[in-house]
């Protein structure tokens, strides 16, 4: 005797699986834009963009679509491409075509992955902090597929930040003032457990400065909890990023630092070098000089603060802003 299979038995058991299977490894390649073989088009008018996973690389990579566009170029948006150890790999494969990055951490990694160096010099480029010379270094470690343009102005780095009344009341205006503030008051620290080790962190203050603090841990890496125990008066100074928007927000004061304890990390743009062009360079150089610090805390503040922009929104607003929404030189 033949068994009848019901045909409800047969779509929840044979079909509705092979269905979802289809949906998954449909929706995975939408979520993972690198997933595919790397076939770069070699057209340099055709620039494929991606950026880190993190909110500020998302929003410059966004912009630099968009200016892009407004050149002329063809543009596929394949932002927040992941952490910098998935990107730079799928700009060296043809997956990507152009990634913002930060400079210093750049150098940190691209020293650390290349070739032929030895453990020194691995060392010598990883401890570079001044942008003239991670600038003078960077081509050294860069390979023959890359290639970096201008850096901006703006760098998101650590920072030995105090309120206004603190900067007021002893008048300081680089971190060796608040060093000196240190030999004969207390000065309590804010930062992530790692700033207590780290070699630009404590060590580096005391060594370059003669910094003395009080260190206090809190791993929200300079976030809101942080920011509160600065406000509150509750902690002296504390290491925040500096294009935190509360720096603007809450009037706080970012402390110069002459002596490059902190490794400068300014945006740069990354490209595979068989993209480079004179207009594209062109391009990327007018969306670079206008990439302050301020400017790149503003642009937070719109997609972080009060008003919760999308990425694609405040991007717009501030190429729009920026008269880099229509062709250079018209």
């Amino acid at each position: 005797m033949h068994t009848l299979i019901r045909r409800d038995t047969w779509l929840r058991f044979t079909l509705l699986p092979a269905i979802l299977l289809l949906i998954a490894a449909m929706v995975a390649g939408c979520f993972d834009p690198l997933s595919r073989a790397g076939s770069r088009d070699p057209d340099p008018n055709h620039i494929v963009v991606g950026s880190g996973g993190v909110l500020e690389s998302q929003i410059i990579g966004q912009i630099y679509i968009d200016a892009l566009e407004a050149n002329g170029f063809t543009v596929e948006n394949q932002l927040n491409s992941g952490t910098r150890e998935r990107y730079l790999p799928a700009l060296r494969s043809g997956d990507i075509d152009l990634v913002p990055d930060y400079i210093g951490n750049l150098m940190q990694y691209l020293a650390s992955t290349a070739p032929g160096l030895t453990e020194d010099q691995v060392a010598e480029y990883s401890a570079l902090t001044s942008l003239e010379d991670i600038e003078q270094k960077l081509p050294t470690v860069e390979g023959d597929d890359l290639l970096t343009y201008t850096p901006a102005p703006g760098s998101n780095s650590d920072s030995v930040t105090v309120t206004q009344k603190s900067a007021d009341k002893w008048n300081l205006k680089s971190i060796e003032d608040l060093a000196r503030v240190s030999q004969t008051e207390k000065v309590s620290f804010m930062a992530n457990s790692e700033f207590a080790t780290r070699e630009v962190g404590v060590p580096g203050l005391e060594r370059n400065y003669g910094l003395k603090v009080d260190f206090r841990p809190n791993n929200d890496s300079g976030g809101q909890a942080t920011i509160n125990e600065l406000t509150g008066g509750r902690v002296t100074a504390a290491d925040i990023y500096t294009t935190t928007p509360a720096i603007t927000t809450e009037n706080l004061v970012v402390l110069e630092d002459p002596k490059h304890n902190f490794p400068a990390n300014n945006i740069v743009p990354v490209l595979a070098k068989t993209k480079d062009s004179p207009k594209l360079r062109a391009v990327l150089d007018a969306v670079s000089s206008k990439l302050t610090v301020e400017e790149l805390r503003n642009l937070n503040e719109l997609v972080s603060g009060k008003e919760k922009l999308e990425v694609e929104d405040a991007a717009k607003r501030w190429v729009e802003t920026q008269n880099l929404n229509k062709a250079l030189g018209s």
